[in-house]
């Protein structure tokens, strides 16, 4: 069992504040019976946060310090799993909100890039522009449907294939993702657009279009209704997820009733999905929900909730299956993820790789909990 926990820390005061009276003996626990196996730190400046990077690695669509930062393909991943079919396109497609794009002549290479296309409200303030929480949008299947209908036509004058997915998240494909590096939404959600938003040459287009939807936007009717009704307007898209799957990769589960915490982005609700090499892989999203709205209380509050749930039932997988000589697949696996690393803690095996990591568990053992979450 793989249990990753995205926003176990954050950078915000009310964050820290919360952490610094928060007890959790169960993850204590952990931290006592698992060693450190794996660290993957960087800073709060990268493109993909470390949650990201490390549900990708357990996912097998990228290769930790090989896949360029920025290019994690979530849109062909959730392609994949929506069961759109992979196979290279040329910069020239046409597609509908419901159906794959279909290749056309033309002179540009073939290319199998996609993207996750978020619609979302964006706030003009004085000096900068702030992204409002897609939860906050409240958007239903039928309004969301009807957006992209209507923003189609232009995605696909530019030689992009817009297609729907849930409400708050939509799939393009086209020759202007491939290469391309984007920031994850979770790092744009109430901070400065700007500073997130791809400066290079290649998104040119994307901004643009994304000049031309603003437009649009204003004057559908959908944002006069929802204005009336209280709720934020959808007046922009945010691109994220850019590039093409590794080759032979397939599909984690044929069944889309099966929840992830990609598929479901902004359901705060546990789930579980096959990673690559076959153990399931578990991502309680409650803290990840609150930590983006900036609600401590609640994210105290889920840690406590996940601490009582989910890490129990890791102490009973890590007991049951204590067996040295078990496949990979079937020790306990913790990741901890905050805003600029991620650890990983692993149950041993016997030989001279446990004894390295027994000494590593000894490291630890004395240090607090509240030190090695702060650590991320």
């Amino acid at each position: 069992m793989h249990l990753l926990i995205p926003f176990a820390n954050c950078n915000a005061a009310g964050c820290q504040q919360a952490l610094a009276t928060l007890k959790l003996p169960n993850l204590d626990r952990l931290l006592r019976q698992l060693p450190l196996a794996h660290s993957d730190t960087a800073d709060e400046f990268t493109l993909s946060p470390p949650h990201e990077r490390a549900l990708a690695a357990a996912y097998g669509i990228s290769v930790p310090n090989v896949t360029p930062d920025g290019q994690t393909p979530w849109g062909a991943w959730h392609a994949m799993q929506a069961g759109y079919p992979h196979s290279p396109v040329s910069n020239g497609m046409s597609g509908t909100a419901d159906a794959p794009a279909q290749p056309q002549r033309t002179s540009e290479p073939a290319v199998d890039a996609w993207a996750v296309i978020t619609p979302c409200h964006w706030t003009v303030q004085t000096s900068h522009i702030t992204m409002t929480h897609p939860r906050a949008l409240n958007l239903g299947n039928e309004e969301s449907r009807a957006l992209l209908a209507a923003m189609q036509p232009f995605f696909a004058g530019d030689g992009i294939a817009l297609m729907y997915d849930t409400p708050t998240r939509w799939l393009a494909r086209g020759a202007v993702f491939a290469g391309l590096a984007t920031a994850s939404h979770y790092r744009a959600i109430a901070g400065h657009v700007d500073d997130w938003l791809p400066k290079t040459a290649s998104a040119k287009l994307l901004r643009r279009l994304q000049n031309e939807m603003q437009m649009l936007l204003y004057t559908h009717p959908l944002t006069d209704a929802r204005v009336a009704q209280g709720l934020p307007a959808v007046n922009s898209f945010w691109v994220s997820g850019t590039g093409a799957l590794p080759p032979g990769l397939a599909p984690s589960s044929p069944n889309r009733s099966l929840s992830s915490p990609a598929l479901t982005p902004f359901n705060s609700v546990g789930s579980t999905f096959a990673g690559s090499a076959g153990a399931p892989v578990t991502v309680p999203n409650a803290l990840r929900d609150a930590a983006t709205l900036g609600d401590w209380s609640a994210w105290a509050q889920a840690w406590r909730q996940i601490d009582s749930t989910e890490c129990v039932a890791l102490l009973q997988a890590g007991q049951l299956k204590s067996d040295a000589n078990a496949p990979d697949k079937n020790r306990a696996r913790l990741t901890l993820c905050g805003e600029r690393s991620a650890q990983t803690f692993l149950s041993p095996q016997n030989g001279s790789l446990n004894r390295v990591l027994q000494i590593l568990r000894g490291h630890f053992r004395h240090l607090p909990t509240s030190y090695i979450v702060t650590m991320l």
